[in-house]
Protein backbone atom coordinates (compact mmCIF):
# COMPACT_ATOMS: atom_id res chain seq x y z
CA UNK A 1 0.00 0.00 0.00
CA UNK A 2 2.74 2.61 0.96
CA UNK A 3 4.58 1.71 -1.99
CA UNK A 4 2.60 4.01 -4.03
CA UNK A 5 3.82 6.88 -1.90
CA UNK A 6 7.00 8.79 -3.33
CA UNK A 7 8.44 8.78 1.07
CA UNK A 8 8.80 6.29 3.38
CA UNK A 9 6.61 5.86 6.27
CA UNK A 10 7.33 6.91 9.54
CA UNK A 11 5.69 5.55 13.04
CA UNK A 12 5.72 6.21 16.52
CA UNK A 13 9.08 8.42 16.07
CA UNK A 14 9.44 12.11 16.68
CA UNK A 15 12.36 14.55 17.42
CA UNK A 16 12.17 18.24 18.36
CA UNK A 17 13.05 19.38 15.59
CA UNK A 18 10.48 21.43 13.48
CA UNK A 19 10.51 21.88 9.88
CA UNK A 20 7.99 23.02 6.88
CA UNK A 21 7.16 20.84 4.04
CA UNK A 22 7.54 22.85 0.38
CA UNK A 23 4.65 25.39 0.15
CA UNK A 24 3.79 25.74 3.79
CA UNK A 25 4.57 28.69 5.95
CA UNK A 26 5.42 28.94 9.89
CA UNK A 27 3.30 31.72 10.19
CA UNK A 28 0.52 32.21 12.56
CA UNK A 29 -3.08 32.64 11.24
CA UNK A 30 -5.39 35.40 12.87
CA UNK A 31 -8.43 34.65 13.52
CA UNK A 32 -11.62 37.07 14.56
CA UNK A 33 -13.76 36.12 17.31
CA UNK A 34 -16.65 33.96 16.98
CA UNK A 35 -20.18 34.52 18.84
CA UNK A 36 -20.36 31.69 21.96
CA UNK A 37 -22.63 29.76 20.75
CA UNK A 38 -25.82 28.65 23.05
CA UNK A 39 -25.64 24.67 24.51
CA UNK A 40 -28.20 23.86 21.71
CA UNK A 41 -26.41 24.87 18.88
CA UNK A 42 -23.19 23.60 20.74
CA UNK A 43 -25.74 19.73 20.87
CA UNK A 44 -26.24 20.60 17.07
CA UNK A 45 -22.96 20.99 15.80
CA UNK A 46 -21.18 18.11 17.54
CA UNK A 47 -24.38 16.05 15.18
CA UNK A 48 -23.39 17.97 12.22
CA UNK A 49 -19.52 17.02 12.66
CA UNK A 50 -19.52 13.27 14.41
CA UNK A 51 -23.09 12.65 11.70
CA UNK A 52 -26.59 12.49 12.48
CA UNK A 53 -27.41 9.37 14.14
CA UNK A 54 -30.13 6.10 12.47
CA UNK A 55 -29.90 4.70 15.64
CA UNK A 56 -28.08 4.89 19.42
CA UNK A 57 -24.95 3.18 18.40
CA UNK A 58 -22.45 4.73 20.12
CA UNK A 59 -20.15 7.20 18.37
CA UNK A 60 -16.37 5.60 17.66
CA UNK A 61 -13.37 5.86 19.58
CA UNK A 62 -10.27 4.23 19.93
CA UNK A 63 -9.74 1.73 23.20
CA UNK A 64 -6.15 0.07 21.74
CA UNK A 65 -2.98 1.54 22.00
CA UNK A 66 -2.30 4.27 19.39
CA UNK A 67 0.15 3.70 16.45
CA UNK A 68 0.61 6.74 14.35
CA UNK A 69 2.52 6.42 10.97
CA UNK A 70 3.00 9.15 8.22
CA UNK A 71 4.30 9.27 4.51
CA UNK A 72 4.49 12.14 2.42
CA UNK A 73 6.82 14.47 3.62
CA UNK A 74 10.25 15.31 4.51
CA UNK A 75 11.33 13.35 7.13
CA UNK A 76 11.71 16.36 9.49
CA UNK A 77 7.95 17.76 8.81
CA UNK A 78 6.88 14.11 9.28
CA UNK A 79 8.54 14.21 13.13
CA UNK A 80 7.18 17.43 13.76
CA UNK A 81 3.67 16.29 12.97
CA UNK A 82 3.88 12.98 14.79
CA UNK A 83 4.94 14.75 17.93
CA UNK A 84 2.51 16.75 18.11
CA UNK A 85 -0.89 14.11 17.02
CA UNK A 86 1.17 12.12 19.75
CA UNK A 87 0.78 14.74 22.66
CA UNK A 88 -2.83 15.16 21.79
CA UNK A 89 -3.65 11.52 21.58
CA UNK A 90 -1.63 11.10 25.09
CA UNK A 91 -3.88 13.95 26.63
CA UNK A 92 -7.18 12.10 25.84
CA UNK A 93 -5.45 9.35 28.54
CA UNK A 94 -4.93 7.09 25.66
CA UNK A 95 -1.86 5.13 25.66
CA UNK A 96 1.03 4.77 22.21
CA UNK A 97 2.36 1.52 21.34
CA UNK A 98 5.51 1.00 21.20
CA UNK A 99 8.25 2.36 18.11
CA UNK A 100 7.92 -0.45 15.79
CA UNK A 101 3.89 -1.09 16.10
CA UNK A 102 1.73 -1.29 13.24
CA UNK A 103 -0.06 1.90 12.81
CA UNK A 104 -3.66 1.88 13.41
CA UNK A 105 -3.62 6.21 12.41
CA UNK A 106 -2.48 6.59 8.51
CA UNK A 107 -1.49 10.30 8.00
CA UNK A 108 -0.87 10.43 4.22
CA UNK A 109 0.21 13.53 1.71
CA UNK A 110 -0.09 12.48 -2.31
CA UNK A 111 -0.01 15.00 -5.50
CA UNK A 112 -3.21 12.82 -6.58
CA UNK A 113 -4.43 11.44 -3.60
CA UNK A 114 -7.65 10.21 -5.67
CA UNK A 115 -6.16 8.51 -8.08
CA UNK A 116 -3.94 6.74 -5.33
CA UNK A 117 -7.00 5.97 -3.63
CA UNK A 118 -8.44 4.07 -6.51
CA UNK A 119 -5.37 1.88 -6.77
CA UNK A 120 -6.17 1.01 -3.21
CA UNK A 121 -9.39 0.17 -3.80
CA UNK A 122 -8.35 -2.63 -6.14
CA UNK A 123 -5.11 -3.50 -4.19
CA UNK A 124 -5.17 -3.77 -0.63
CA UNK A 125 -9.66 -3.45 -0.01
CA UNK A 126 -8.72 -3.95 3.74
CA UNK A 127 -7.77 -0.69 4.27
CA UNK A 128 -11.15 0.17 3.82
CA UNK A 129 -12.58 -1.74 7.45
CA UNK A 130 -15.88 -2.54 7.16
CA UNK A 131 -16.93 0.20 5.12
CA UNK A 132 -19.71 -0.91 2.50
CA UNK A 133 -18.51 -0.80 -0.97
CA UNK A 134 -21.04 2.49 -1.67
CA UNK A 135 -19.49 3.96 1.39
CA UNK A 136 -15.75 3.68 -0.44
CA UNK A 137 -16.97 4.66 -3.07
CA UNK A 138 -18.08 7.70 -1.93
CA UNK A 139 -14.93 8.38 -0.22
CA UNK A 140 -12.74 7.60 -3.11
CA UNK A 141 -14.63 10.06 -5.80
CA UNK A 142 -14.90 12.83 -3.06
CA UNK A 143 -14.03 16.16 -3.74
CA UNK A 144 -10.89 16.39 -2.07
CA UNK A 145 -8.67 17.77 -1.30
CA UNK A 146 -8.89 15.35 1.91
CA UNK A 147 -9.77 11.79 1.83
CA UNK A 148 -10.90 10.36 5.15
CA UNK A 149 -12.49 7.61 7.19
CA UNK A 150 -12.31 5.12 10.19
CA UNK A 151 -12.74 1.59 10.18
CA UNK A 152 -15.10 0.34 13.19
CA UNK A 153 -14.42 -2.86 15.13
CA UNK A 154 -18.38 -3.77 16.53
CA UNK A 155 -17.84 -5.55 19.83
CA UNK A 156 -19.80 -6.08 23.27
CA UNK A 157 -19.65 -4.67 26.00
CA UNK A 158 -17.03 -6.61 27.49
CA UNK A 159 -15.01 -6.02 24.51
CA UNK A 160 -15.96 -9.92 22.88
CA UNK A 161 -16.41 -9.42 18.71
CA UNK A 162 -19.81 -9.27 17.36
CA UNK A 163 -20.96 -11.77 15.50
CA UNK A 164 -23.81 -10.89 12.68
CA UNK A 165 -26.96 -12.71 12.55
CA UNK A 166 -27.60 -15.00 9.35
CA UNK A 167 -31.10 -13.53 8.77
CA UNK A 168 -31.72 -10.20 6.20
CA UNK A 169 -34.53 -9.01 8.36
CA UNK A 170 -32.54 -9.21 11.95
CA UNK A 171 -31.03 -5.29 12.92
CA UNK A 172 -29.23 -6.11 15.03
CA UNK A 173 -25.94 -8.37 15.73
CA UNK A 174 -25.84 -11.75 18.14
CA UNK A 175 -23.67 -10.56 21.43
CA UNK A 176 -22.95 -12.06 24.48
CA UNK A 177 -23.61 -9.43 27.41
CA UNK A 178 -23.22 -10.01 31.52
CA UNK A 179 -26.22 -8.14 32.01
CA UNK A 180 -28.77 -5.72 29.65
CA UNK A 181 -29.38 -1.81 30.58
CA UNK A 182 -31.65 0.70 29.02
CA UNK A 183 -28.75 3.32 30.63
CA UNK A 184 -25.75 1.26 29.14
CA UNK A 185 -25.32 0.06 25.59
CA UNK A 186 -24.61 -3.56 24.85
CA UNK A 187 -22.35 -2.83 21.80
CA UNK A 188 -19.26 -0.39 21.64
CA UNK A 189 -17.76 1.29 18.45
CA UNK A 190 -13.89 0.65 18.55
CA UNK A 191 -12.07 2.40 16.04
CA UNK A 192 -10.05 -0.54 14.50
CA UNK A 193 -7.85 2.24 11.95
CA UNK A 194 -8.30 5.65 10.71
CA UNK A 195 -6.53 7.26 7.78
CA UNK A 196 -6.61 10.33 6.21
CA UNK A 197 -5.06 11.69 2.95
CA UNK A 198 -4.10 15.23 2.17
CA UNK A 199 -3.26 16.45 -1.05
CA UNK A 200 -0.09 18.20 -0.89
CA UNK A 201 -1.26 21.06 -2.84
CA UNK A 202 -3.84 21.90 0.06
CA UNK A 203 -0.97 22.37 2.22
CA UNK A 204 -0.03 25.88 0.77
CA UNK A 205 -0.26 28.20 3.88
CA UNK A 206 -0.56 25.87 6.63
CA UNK A 207 1.69 24.97 9.33
CA UNK A 208 2.69 21.77 10.75
CA UNK A 209 0.46 22.50 13.69
CA UNK A 210 -2.61 23.02 12.15
CA UNK A 211 -2.23 20.00 9.76
CA UNK A 212 -1.35 17.91 12.99
CA UNK A 213 -4.65 19.26 15.19
CA UNK A 214 -6.72 18.67 11.40
CA UNK A 215 -5.30 15.23 11.34
CA UNK A 216 -6.46 14.41 14.97
CA UNK A 217 -9.23 15.62 14.39
CA UNK A 218 -10.16 13.29 11.80
CA UNK A 219 -8.46 10.22 13.34
CA UNK A 220 -9.13 10.26 16.66
CA UNK A 221 -12.99 10.62 16.50
CA UNK A 222 -15.41 9.97 13.30
CA UNK A 223 -15.96 13.52 12.12
CA UNK A 224 -16.44 15.73 9.18
CA UNK A 225 -16.18 19.30 8.28
CA UNK A 226 -19.95 20.93 7.82
CA UNK A 227 -20.65 24.58 6.78
CA UNK A 228 -22.22 27.16 8.74
CA UNK A 229 -20.34 26.28 11.60
CA UNK A 230 -20.91 29.27 14.57
CA UNK A 231 -17.88 27.38 16.74
CA UNK A 232 -14.64 27.77 15.23
CA UNK A 233 -13.12 24.52 15.00
CA UNK A 234 -9.74 23.23 13.08
CA UNK A 235 -11.65 20.98 11.02
CA UNK A 236 -12.37 24.14 8.59
CA UNK A 237 -8.63 24.44 7.89
CA UNK A 238 -9.02 23.45 4.22
CA UNK A 239 -12.98 25.09 3.51
CA UNK A 240 -11.52 28.07 1.21
CA UNK A 241 -14.41 30.27 2.48
CA UNK A 242 -13.28 30.26 6.03
CA UNK A 243 -10.68 31.73 8.56
CA UNK A 244 -9.13 28.44 9.95
CA UNK A 245 -7.60 28.67 13.35
CA UNK A 246 -3.81 28.09 14.09
CA UNK A 247 -4.47 25.40 16.64
CA UNK A 248 -7.12 23.10 18.25
CA UNK A 249 -10.02 25.29 19.73
CA UNK A 250 -12.48 25.28 22.40
CA UNK A 251 -14.69 23.00 20.52
CA UNK A 252 -12.46 20.69 19.29
CA UNK A 253 -10.67 19.57 22.43
CA UNK A 254 -14.42 19.56 23.98
CA UNK A 255 -15.72 17.18 21.59
CA UNK A 256 -12.54 14.86 22.12
CA UNK A 257 -11.76 15.53 25.82
CA UNK A 258 -15.94 14.74 26.10
CA UNK A 259 -15.68 11.49 23.75
CA UNK A 260 -13.14 9.99 25.63
CA UNK A 261 -14.34 10.77 29.18
CA UNK A 262 -17.38 9.29 28.40
CA UNK A 263 -17.82 5.91 29.98
CA UNK A 264 -16.70 3.01 28.21
CA UNK A 265 -20.17 2.02 27.76
CA UNK A 266 -21.83 4.84 27.34
CA UNK A 267 -24.84 5.24 24.44
CA UNK A 268 -24.80 8.20 21.46
CA UNK A 269 -26.87 10.57 23.54
CA UNK A 270 -25.19 10.01 26.49
CA UNK A 271 -21.40 10.56 24.75
CA UNK A 272 -23.04 13.83 22.88
CA UNK A 273 -23.53 15.58 26.52
CA UNK A 274 -20.31 14.87 27.37
CA UNK A 275 -19.13 16.18 24.48
CA UNK A 276 -21.20 19.55 25.19
CA UNK A 277 -20.20 20.05 28.49
CA UNK A 278 -16.55 19.84 27.83
CA UNK A 279 -16.70 22.27 25.31
CA UNK A 280 -19.11 24.43 26.82
CA UNK A 281 -16.14 24.30 29.58
CA UNK A 282 -13.17 24.88 27.47
CA UNK A 283 -15.08 27.83 26.26
CA UNK A 284 -15.34 29.06 29.15
CA UNK A 285 -11.86 28.39 30.36
CA UNK A 286 -10.36 29.86 27.37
Amino acid sequence: MLLLLPSPLMAQSASPQTSTPPGTTGEAVVVTARPQASEREVRDQIIGVTGRPTSAMPLMRFRAPVCIGTAGLPVSASEEILRRMMATVQSLGMKMAPDGCTPNILVLFADDPQEQLMALRQRSPQIFGDLSRPAVSRIVKGAGPVYAWNAAMRVSRDGDLVLQQDSPTANWPEMKVGAASRLLSPIRQDIAASVVVIKRQALLNKTLGQIADYAVMRTMAATKPVEGMTSATILTLFDTDAAAPAELTAFDRGLLNGLYDSRPHAQRGQQVSEMTRAIREETVRK
